[in-house]
């Protein structure tokens, strides 16, 4: 289906002009309750790309107003349509409603995916109503996250019509009723964007992802960075922006690449807090293509810092310290007891090297390999406790709890790992040991709890931490195992980067069932092995992104266990008979035995 309607309105002093506006009218009724192709759910990546692909000037669109003479059901599918134009201008789809209708429509509320592989269906109802009803691939709401839909689901929405000058328009529509665009659609409209909070506990720039229309990009960006940070970084990031402060023209102008940034609110006098705006604006606004640098102004004085030149073009420009890159220890694979470098698939026919840790019998399971590569964790043969091995030896870590999980280390020198609290401490189900330290002349760390009440009565199997450290993906399920699901929470820490707490937490992947594994692929996206819910599909590698939106993978026979030794492109799976499998394209290549991938703090 063509992303280009373009059709003057009808000039009703001419009937052949008219004759002509009917009929494209009536054909793009036509296309809207047939159907065109579908982008799909949980759309599948193309072979050696990454998921995410670059950023082209999307098409505009540009659909009819109404005819003369147009139907209800005509109307119902010309304003739908309509409601797809380009550039956030609703003029067209407003048309077809009453002047009354037409103020109180909020355009930019709920965005409902329609699946275009069937039709939509506009049912009449007496005595001036109609129906509108179809399956739906996902939803966005207004606070930008993307919720995929089940397989069957569907949404029916009622309109109620009226007669302006003879000609039937909508005069009453459901107060949430934003708009419905197709899959086909949602790229050229709409587009997930990071926003960028301080860490409370370092200078470090967190992200969160969520979807944006394209359209005056860089003043929803803007309006979008002035507000609170999400529930579940709450106590994890601070926004260093006055609170309460807004655009002051509502607006963000940009002229010859520079966005104009003017807020309301009290001007921050401190050099780090004012280099931090800085970080959180410039960070943000620059992913919209038409900006090249940044100027801000507060209360109609100018955000100035010391020895720095405006516009201000990165981070750090303002002096806004950037984390260095970690050399990640090297991952190893175990097969029996022994553990090896792992094999890339251009060497997996030669001799496996040793990778100098110490061998780790096969009833140890779970393993986890530090940042730097120097040890490993396992979760003891009798699943009530973990052991660090490092050097040729290992460390029993003193008991915490019972039920435990898989083990993880972070970036930032802790083991996470879930279990179930005992006594007194029967509601905890998360801690972390410290790693500071050689274990061979100091006293093992005790486990500190970290706080979670969502986790009380819940089975924690997976927490992995982000590649800083500043969240946590966790997979948990009911006591009896049952009601798998992932939840994303910031993590609050101590002024000294000791983890205390978790916000609440952000669901993702709802429709997924039996998820196994956790993996991050990047600051902003993670993947899991799972199921569609009411599918018949095999376990598949899923890529979720934080901003809601998953991709599917190849499926994966037998999958047991997922990593990556990177990002998308290098996802490995492992399988129950015991073999590891890599990504390559739409491919998985076998890079031979093995019953445990270990990737440095994944």
């Amino acid at each position: 289906m063509s992303s280009v309607a373009r059709q003057a309105e009808p000039d009703r002093r001419s009937r052949s002009r008219t004759r002509t506006a009917l009929a494209i009218l009536l054909t793009m009724v036509s296309m809207l309750l047939v159907g065109c192709s579908s982008v799909g759910r949980a759309r599948e990546a193309e072979p050696g790309l990454e998921v995410r692909g670059g950023d082209p000037e999307p098409v505009r669109a540009i659909y009819p107003r109404p005819v003369a003479g147009a139907t209800q059901q005509q109307i119902v599918a010309g304003f739908v349509r309509a409601g797809a134009a380009s550039d956030g201008n609703y003029e067209t789809a407003r048309s077809f409603l009453t002047p009354e209708a037409a103020k109180s429509w909020v355009a930019e509320g709920e965005i409902v995916l329609y699946s275009t592989t069937t039709p939509l269906v506009v049912t009449p109802q007496a005595p001036n109503a109609a129906v509108l009803k179809g399956g739906i691939e996902g939803t966005i709401g207004t606070d930008g996250r993307y919720i995929n839909a089940a397989p069957t689901a569907s949404r029916q929405v009622t309109f109620e019509f009226a007669r302006i000058n003879n000609e039937w328009r909508i005069s009453n529509l459901p107060k949430e009723f934003g708009r419905w665009i197709t899959t086909s659609d949602l790229g050229r409209l709409l587009k997930p964007y990071t926003l960028h909070y301080v860490a409370t506990d370092r200078r470090s720039l967190v992200p969160d992802r969520r979807w944006f229309p394209r359209d005056h990009l860089a003043t929803r960006l803007a309006r979008a960075q002035l507000a609170d940070p999400p529930a579940y970084l709450r106590g994890a990031v601070r926004n260093d922006i006055p609170r309460g402060s807004r655009l002051t023209a509502d607006s963000v102008s940009v002229i010859d690449g520079i966005a104009r940034v003017e807020i309301t609110g009290s001007v921050p006098t401190a050099k780090v807090q004012r280099e931090n705006v800085w970080a959180e604006l410039v960070s943000t606004l620059l992913q919209d293509p038409s900006v090249q640098g940044v100027t801000i102004r507060v209360q109609d004085v100018t955000l100035e810092l010391p020895d720095v030149d405006l516009p201000v073009r990165t981070i750090e420009q303002v002096g806004f310290p950037v984390t260095p890159a970690q050399v990640p220890g090297k991952p190893v694979v175990r097969r029996g007891a022994s553990l090896y470098f792992l094999p890339s698939t251009s060497d997996v026919d030669k001799d496996p090297t040793k990778s100098g840790h110490p061998d780790i019998q096969p009833t140890f399971h779970s393993l986890a390999l530090s940042a730097d590569g120097s040890e490993l964790a396992a979760v003891d043969p009798d699943g009530q406790g973990i052991s660090r091995f490092r050097g040729k030896t290992q460390y029993e870590m003193p008991f915490f709890g019972t039920a435990v999980g898989h083990p993880t280390y972070d970036t930032r020198g802790y083991i996470w790992v879930g279990g179930t609290g005992i006594d007194d401490e029967s509601n905890l189900r998360l801690w972390t040991f410290s790693t500071a330290g050689d274990p061979a002349i100091q006293r093992q760390p005790t486990a500190k709890p970290v706080g979670a009440d969502w986790l009380a009565k819940r089975r924690v199997i997976e927490v992995k931490p982000s590649p800083q450290g500043d969240r946590v993906a966790v997979l948990h399920s009911a006591e009896n195992g049952t009601d798998a699901r992932i939840d994303l929470a910031g993590v609050i820490r101590t002024s000294a980067g000791e983890p205390q707490g978790l916000s609440a937490p952000l669901r993702l992947g709802s429709n997924l069932t039996e998820p196994a594994g956790l993996v991050w692929l990047s600051d902003v996206t993670i993947a899991t092995l799972a199921r569609r819910a009411g599918g018949t599909e095999q376990r598949r590698p899923y890529v979720i992104s934080v901003d809601g939106e998953e991709q599917t993978l190849t499926e994966v026979p037998k999958g047991a266990a997922i990593t990556s030794a990177g990002g998308e492109r290098d996802i490995l799976v492992t399988t129950t008979p015991g073999t590891v499998l890599s990504r390559a394209g739409q491919q998985w290549l076998s890079l031979g035995r093995g019953t445990d991938v270990a990737i440095a703090a994944r």
